[in-house]
């Protein structure tokens, strides 16, 4: 057993620790309160794309455990909302985030997410929040940015976007204009796709393949309405229906994932369990469509309207080290624990 040291140097390592002192500053400045949520649940983040860790323990009294899994949290995203439910205003929290099978040059299993709600933040709110944010580590003189300047970074929308990058509006296309698209531009696409691939996976292929690697500084909004997830919906300055979804993309690399909050509970279970049969039919595993969450929805307060977002500590780090792979700016990847 060699592989005992980490694969980031000793000057990564610090500088982690005086960058996670930077967000600290800033939020604390802002008068949020840090919170901390359990990294362990029967409840889970349900996403069609993104695949929690189960843990079976038998450990657990049957009083506790029930017939329900546990569940390494995707995001601590349920927990701080319930949060909000009871009171909380302005909260952040630092912490540990693991998803199933994400290992690469920009995955780790586990991996440090920064994720935050402010009650009474409207959609654009959010959005400026987010670049406030980024401002804010890069004009602070102890993380030395000197190799990297702070990008003018510009608002666009995402129609606007895939219509510059692919050619044409996703709007109204058939799966063979989809394949037709992806033939002429060289985007390889799964076989599945032509047989029962849906509109969001044609969409999200192209977004990644041909939008997503020509943006640095550049945050991405009003997303279509199939990629809501749990972000409410509105209607652009044409008639369209949206999603009041943002994304901040540093270098190509997607950095942060905002939503202006879906309070309306009936509409998120509508969601949650068009999702699970959606991940039934292409085979992953059965998550709780019930949780605490929309329990917590239920209840006489509710969820306020907020605003909220996730950031990818280690990709943050990544872009601004200008380092290549996850494992530069991480102690221990998967593979050294």
């Amino acid at each position: 057993m060699t592989n005992f040291l980490p694969t980031a140097s000793l000057e990564s390592i610090l500088y982690r620790s005086e960058l996670l002192r930077a967000i600290r500053e800033f939020f604390v400045s802002r008068k949020f309160i840090e919170v901390q949520t359990p990294v362990l649940s029967a409840d889970t983040v349900v996403d069609r794309y993104v695949e929690p860790i189960c843990v079976s323990d038998n450990s657990l009294p049957m009083t506790y455990r029930g017939d329900r899994n546990y569940y390494l949290q995707t995001s601590p995203e349920f927990a701080m909302k319930r949060l909000l439910v009871a009171g909380m205003k302005s909260i952040y929290q630092i912490c540990p985030a693991f998803r199933r099978g994400d290992r690469g040059r920009l995955h780790n299993i586990e991996f440090t997410m920064l994720e935050w709600y402010r009650v009474g933040d409207n959609y654009k709110d959010g959005m400026n929040f987010l670049v406030e944010l980024i401002r804010a580590i890069f004009d602070n003189p102890v993380l030395n940015c000197v190799n990297k300047k702070f990008p003018l970074i510009s608002f666009c929308r995402f129609d606007d976007l895939f219509c510059q990058h692919v050619g044409r509006s996703f709007r109204g296309l058939s799966v063979g204009e989809f394949r037709e698209i992806a033939e002429l531009r060289g985007v390889k696409y799964p076989e599945s796709y032509c047989v029962d691939g849906c509109e969001s996976d044609w969409v999200d292929l192209f977004f990644s393949e041909l939008v997503q690697p020509k943006l640095e500084g550049v945050v991405v909004y009003d997303y279509p309405v199939m990629q809501s997830q749990l972000a409410s919906c509105g209607v652009d300055d044409e008639g369209n229906k949206v999603s009041e979804r943002f994304e901040l993309f540093l270098g190509g690399v997607e950095i942060a994932n905002g939503y202006y909050e879906l309070t309306d509970v009936k509409e998120v279970r509508k969601r949650f369990e068009q999702i699970a049969e959606t991940r039934s039919k292409g085979g992953e595993i059965k998550l709780p469509v019930e949780s605490r969450l929309l329990w917590a929805m239920e209840s006489e307060s509710g969820l306020p309207l907020s605003s909220g977002a996730a950031l990818g500590v280690d990709r943050l780090q990544l872009y601004l080290l200008s380092a290549k792979s996850i494992d530069e700016v991480i102690a221990f990847p998967i593979e050294y624990c």
